[in-house]
C-alpha cells in the first residue's frame, strides 16, 4: 500500500506542477524537489547532470512555446518541465523495478471484474522497464560499430542498422522468453 500512495503522490505532484500558477509556487516546488533530494539522501551531482541532459528536450519545448506563446509563458513552462523531470529522476531512483511493476499490479485489480490477469500486466511492466538500459546499452554498441567500420548513420543504411538492432532484440526477448519458461511462468 506503501508504493501505490507513493506512486499516486508522484502523480499528482508532477501533474500539479504544470497547473500551478507562476512564482511562488513553482519555487517552493523546487524547495520541495531539493529537499527529498536531501532527505533520500541521493546524491546532487547526479541529480544536477540528469537535468543536463533533458537541456535539449527542455529547450525545444521553449522555442515551440516561444512561437506560440510568449517569451515569459516559455520560460515557464521549461522550468516546470524541469522540474517534473527532476521529480521523475527522484522517484525513479527511490524506486525499484520490481515495486513499480507491483504498484501498477495493485492499481490494475479493478480490472480483475473483466477477467483481467493483473500478474501479466506486472509481468510485462517489469520486462519494458527490465529492457530499457539493455536497449540503450545496443544502441549505443551498434553506434560504437558503425563508427570502427565507418558507417556513416543516416536514411541510405538505416535498413542495415535497425535490421541489426531488431534482430538483437529480438535475440533478448527470446532469451527473456525462455527464461520465463524454465522458471515456470505460466503465461
Amino acid at each position: 500500500m506503501k508504493d501505490v500512495l507513493k506512486f499516486l503522490i508522484f502523480i499528482i505532484y508532477a501533474t500539479t506542477i504544470f497547473f500551478l500558477p507562476n512564482h511562488i509556487y513553482i519555487l517552493a516546488c523546487l524547495i520541495i524537489n531539493l529537499a527529498i533530494i536531501l532527505l533520500c539522501k541521493l546524491s546532487i551531482k547526479k541529480a544536477f547532470f540528469n537535468t543536463l541532459k533533458i537541456v535539449p528536450f527542455v529547450l525545444f519545448t521553449f522555442v515551440i512555446n516561444l512561437f506560440l506563446d510568449s517569451f515569459i509563458f516559455a520560460l515557464w513552462i521549461g522550468i516546470k518541465l524541469i522540474i517534473v523531470c527532476n521529480t521523475t529522476f527522484i522517484y525513479s531512483q527511490t524506486t525499484t523495478v520490481a515495486n513499480l511493476a507491483k504498484t501498477i499490479r495493485k492499481l490494475c485489480a479493478p480490472l480483475k471484474l473483466f477477467k483481467v490477469n493483473t500478474e501479466e500486466i506486472e509481468v510485462m511492466v517489469c520486462i519494458s522497464l527490465s529492457l530499457l538500459p539493455a536497449i540503450r546499452n545496443d544502441l549505443t554498441e551498434l553506434k560504437n560499430a558503425c563508427k570502427a567500420k565507418n558507417i556513416d548513420i543516416n536514411l541510405k543504411n538505416a535498413k542495415y542498422i535497425l535490421s541489426k538492432f531488431l534482430l538483437s532484440l529480438i535475440k533478448r526477448v527470446n532469451q527473456i522468453d525462455e527464461a520465463m519458461i524454465e522458471k515456470g511462468c505460466d503465461y
